[in-house]
């Protein structure tokens, strides 16, 4: 195993992508990147990472900041309360910490929205100290390297898959390396599917090639059927306005801004017309959404409204449509907006 740590450090230190983030190693922006990167492509990451720290350029001015400001910056990313935990972070790093990273695991994952992967990460790759790290792309890289039969949920491979972290750690010259390298692996070489096992630096040692399972490995849970939920949604326009509300406490999108939607039980009649007496009403090109388990298939009506609401709408605001296109949409709203506006 010392060989493979070696082996995949010294790969790492001669492949390594170019990403921002391994720009520097002060740990606010490391932290901004590894928040940004949970559930989020690298490519899709890069461009919404420069404008954050554009805008917040330090802890404690992401920390001041008003929060739809925040948000708005975060808008298109999806998973919202990363955005909302980071100010939170940011916060208790002020307050506790006069704005300082703490550089043991116990006090660093007191800070808000700060878990054991993350913990690990702005340990490890800022400060190069010997914490482990497990995403999906070690997940994934050990699984095959092991050989390991067992689905990674069960909280038996999960502890494994710690404690081999923490051992890997260990023997590393460099964390920070062997942490990146890990992660490196899993993202460009010991792919999801169609791994390119003939640039692996461990390949040597990988059970997983010996016996010919890459394919079959990582074994995971089946995942659950989606749920379909059939929405109408209205973008209202009067003069140069349009109306939008604002999701509440405990809503999906909380503290976003939205169109008003209309729920439908089943598929039928979710695409037809509506049917508003005297106002002008054009159909835009249809969305579809994914939030938890849920897949959202949204009609979107644009309805030049004169008078009052012809449905039913939950308290709003009008906002100029520049305005609009700057507010801390959610990420259907854009998508909807986008579709309104072409």
């Amino acid at each position: 195993m010392l060989n493979a740590v070696q082996s995949l450090s010294q790969w790492y230190r001669r492949k390594a992508r170019p990403l921002p983030w391994r720009e520097s190693q002060n740990p606010y922006p490391i932290w901004i990147s590894e928040v940004m990167l949970q559930q989020t492509q690298v490519a899709a990451v890069i461009p919404y990472f420069h404008r954050f720290l554009e805008r917040f350029p330090t802890l404690k001015t992401l920390a001041i900041a008003p929060l739809p400001d925040v948000l708005a910056l975060w808008s298109g990313l999806g998973y919202y309360s990363r955005a909302r935990n980071l100010q939170k972070g940011a916060q208790y790093l002020m307050a506790h910490h006069e704005g300082n990273f703490p550089r043991t695991r116990e006090e660093i994952e007191r800070v808000p929205g700060i878990g054991p992967y993350t913990a690990g990460a702005i340990l490890s790759i800022a400060f190069d100290l010997p914490e482990a790290i497990v995403d999906g792309n070690v997940q994934r890289v050990f699984a095959r390297y092991y050989g390991i039969q067992e689905e990674i949920e069960s909280p038996a491979i999960q502890k494994l898959f710690w404690t081999e972290a923490k051992f890997w750690v260990a023997k590393a010259k460099s964390p920070r390396d062997l942490n990146q390298a890990l992660m490196e692996l899993g993202a460009t070489v010991c792919t999801k599917s169609m791994p390119k096992c003939d640039l692996c630096p461990i390949q040597n040692s990988c059970t997983a090639l010996a016996k010919g399972w890459q394919a079959d490995l990582p074994r995971k849970r089946p995942r659950k059927k989606p749920v379909d939920l059939w929405w109408k949604t209205y973008v209202f326009e009067k003069g140069n306005a349009l109306f939008l509300k604002q999701n509440g406490a405990g809503e999906w999108w909380e503290g976003l801004w939205d169109f008003p939607s209309v729920p439908s039980l089943t598929k039928e009649g979710w695409g037809q017309e509506p049917s508003f007496p005297n106002l002008p009403s054009r159909r835009l090109a249809a969305q579809e959404h994914t939030v938890t388990h849920h897949r959202i298939h949204v009609a979107p009506f644009h309805i030049d409204l004169k008078g009052k609401f012809p449905i039913k709408v939950e308290q709003g605001e009008w906002f100029l449509k520049e305005k609009a296109e700057s507010l801390p949409l959610s990420s259907l709203a854009r998508k909807i907006l986008a579709a309104y506006l072409c």
